[in-house]
């Protein structure tokens, strides 16, 4: 018995021996279901939430620019200054002007609020990717020339409001321009619709720079809107503007315009992991049971192995990993098919949600699976089975061969 080799075989002959008790077994199977139900839970929530967390992310950037230089406060000669180097830096790969106004758009009897942009649609096209998500994929008319009339176009949550389709007249007021008794007013075709499905974006409307500004009387831009390079860094380019512009002049990224949501989607994130932790945290309870009423109707055999050689820590290892081979189990078995499971859902997607088209923004149940989370998840449930192990374990290093072995009726 030099080498021990018989700890990992009698631990082994306890998990899989049929117990003198069922309650033992029955408690055994529910902790390896338990430990099971908990590691598949954690990983499939975690990775559902990168999944749904990445499809934001990337609507979000398809319809911000990456750096917005609020300039509306600044005068002429600072806009023209800020424009000529913001189109001079070789880390931009566009750079447009907008002009953002609150309206009220307005349909016979249907009246709605909502926030109109004036855009130059060729240059904001590299900005915003907008194609995607139109009905008609028709894009604003660059030229002014080529459209008899103003055009615009709305997201779908907007139009519905105000009961329009694609061809309709929509009429705009600028309720905060009123110089003298009426605020200036528009008529403009709805040239597409579009459905993007995220924040407020479909509450919000796009028509050409030249249109706003003959509208509001306002030759000066509101925002001066940037795509970088793939190589530029964002965070390098959002910390080199803010210092290099005046105190009038505010720059933010995409990142910071929604960081509120982002935010609580990170916090939403970690609170669900602590919270399916509880999963695991029944199982070692139930570990415990188990192990310890084994640990009592294997009392008399522990104290023979005592008396023929074997020490206090021999019996502390052999219920340790009599533990590790209960909990390890469900945990291996949870890890591997949620993996599994996940992966094929994320490249070959079969999980469609009912009613995708109508109730949610996405067709399929969007899934990332990211190694640091399994592992990070493994390494927290390993460390539940650790401490669960150690109770019984313990009392196992406790007991004494004589008592033991007088105990055997």
């Amino acid at each position: 018995m030099s080498k021990k080799p018989y700890i990992n075989y009698i631990a082994r002959r306890y998990f899989s021996s049929r117990k003198k008790v069922r309650m033992i077994s029955t408690t055994s199977i529910i902790t390896i279901i338990g430990t099971f139900l908990g590691t598949f839970a954690i990983i499939v929530a975690l990775s559902v939430m990168n999944g749904f967390r990445d499809m934001v992310f990337q609507r979000t950037q398809g319809m911000s620019p990456a750096l917005t230089f609020y300039v509306k406060n600044a005068t002429a000669d600072e806009q023209e200054a800020l424009y000529e180097r913001l189109l001079k830096n070789d880390k931009i790969q566009a750079c447009s002007p907008t002009i953002e106004r609150k309206m009220l758009l307005s349909v016979g009897k249907h009246q709605q609020l909502a926030f109109v942009k004036g855009i130059s649609p060729d240059e904001y096209r590299k900005i915003m990717k907008l194609n995607p998500y139109l009905q008609e994929k028709k894009y604003l008319t660059d030229d002014l020339a080529n459209t008899p009339y103003p055009e615009i176009i709305l997201g779908l949550s907007l139009a519905n409001k105000l009961g329009v389709t694609v061809g309709d007249t929509v009429t705009l007021i600028s309720l905060l321009d009123i110089k003298t008794y009426t605020a200036p007013s528009m008529q403009c075709i709805v040239h597409d619709i579009y459905n993007v499905t995220i924040f407020d974006y479909d509450y919000r409307a796009y028509m050409h720079i030249l249109d706003m500004q003959y509208l509001l009387d306002e030759p000066n831009y509101h925002q001066y809107e940037v795509e970088l390079h793939h190589h530029a860094n964002l965070d390098s380019e959002n910390k080199f503007w803010k210092n290099a512009v005046s105190e009038n002049i505010r720059v933010t990224t995409w990142w910071e315009e929604h960081i509120e949501l982002f935010s609580a989607m990170e916090v939403e994130k970690y609170a669900t992991f602590f919270a399916l932790n509880m999963i695991i945290i029944l199982a070692g309870f139930n570990l415990i049971s188990s192990m310890v009423m084994l640990l009592l109707e294997k009392k008399w055999e522990i104290g023979i192995l005592q008396s023929m050689g074997c020490g206090p820590k021999d019996a502390y290892k052999i219920y340790f990993r009599l533990g590790w081979y209960t909990g390890g189990l469900g945990m291996s078995l949870g890890a591997v098919f949620a993996v599994l499971l996940l992966l094929i859902q994320q490249y070959f997607p079969f999980f469609i949600m009912p009613g995708a088209n109508d109730v949610y923004i996405f067709k399929y149940v969007p899934v990332i699976v990211n190694i640091w989370d399994v592992l990070f998840t493994l390494a927290m449930v390993s460390l539940l089975i650790t401490f669960s192990s150690l109770v019984p374990a313990r009392r196992a290093n406790r007991i004494k061969p004589l008592e033991a072995i007088k105990t055997k009726q």
